[in-house]
């Protein structure tokens, strides 16, 4: 049995990890985007560094002997010895996935402050606008969307103002007289 060794991890400089979007915040959308760049080309190297070291198919392939009483004891004890050293740690293997996991959530908040800035952006530009897009306006229901506006419901007829103006509400005062309790 021939086992091929695996070739040597990449050495990647690699990040703190995680973005916090709090950081996110105070940069301006030039600084996002190199920092969104550097991020993807980090996983990218990752996910290479992930083949790299998983080698190749030949090193996972073992040549058995088709009868086993051919083999030797010694033969069969430096065969387990040599899959146990092809097997990898099992801590690596998840510390790089979480690694990976940590850019993709970094990648995530980048691009969400990004596009959270654009939105902020453009709401401020359609501000005083008569249309704005249908992405921007208020979702709500759509028994709300369709109900009159503050200003529209309050509007009153011609005919109805006048009844107001001539006839207002009547206010009556009671008079109470003061009788002195003896018990």
């Amino acid at each position: 049995m021939i086992i091929y060794p695996a070739p040597p991890p990449i050495s990647v400089k690699m990040s703190s990890g995680k973005v916090k979007a709090s950081q996110l915040w105070n940069k301006n959308k030039d600084e996002l985007t190199k920092q969104l760049g550097e991020l993807k080309t980090e996983l990218g190297q990752l996910r290479i560094q992930k083949i790299a070291s998983s080698g190749s198919k030949l090193n996972k392939m073992c040549v058995y002997h088709s009868n086993p009483r051919s083999r030797s004891g010694a033969e069969s004890g430096r065969r387990d010895r040599q899959e146990e050293e092809a097997s990898e740690d099992p801590r690596k293997k998840e510390g790089r996935r979480a690694d990976r996991h940590d850019i993709r959530k970094s990648i995530a908040r980048v691009l969400t402050v990004i596009n959270a800035k654009q939105r902020a952006q453009l709401r401020l530009f359609y501000k005083n606008k008569k249309y704005a897009p249908l992405d921007l306006r208020a979702k709500q229901t759509r028994a709300i969307r369709r109900r009159l506006s503050a200003a529209d419901a309050a509007l009153v007829t011609e005919k109805a103002k006048k009844r107001t103006v001539h006839f207002p509400q009547r206010k009556f005062a009671v008079k109470v007289s003061r009788i002195r309790y003896q018990p």
